[in-house]
């Protein structure tokens, strides 16, 4: 597996996190506003790990130019 393979294959999963927690939100399973506030501080957090994924993928790209 190459390095761009396996950015991808971790973006895929962290994306698939970030789906499960707002099927969550949208079903209204979250038992508080505490939940509420902890899992969209989660989401927050997996959407800025997709970010930094997206740039080290760039940077990988741009050097085998």
């Amino acid at each position: 597996m190459t390095v761009p393979d396996l950015l991808d294959t971790i973006k895929r999963s962290i994306k698939s996190q970030k789906l499960a927690i707002a099927n969550e939100m949208v079903e209204g399973r979250m038992s508080d506003l505490s939940a509420y506030h902890k899992n969209v501080g989660v989401a927050e957090g997996l959407e800025q790990a997709c970010e930094i994924i997206d740039d080290m993928s760039k940077k990988l790209n741009e050097g085998d130019e």
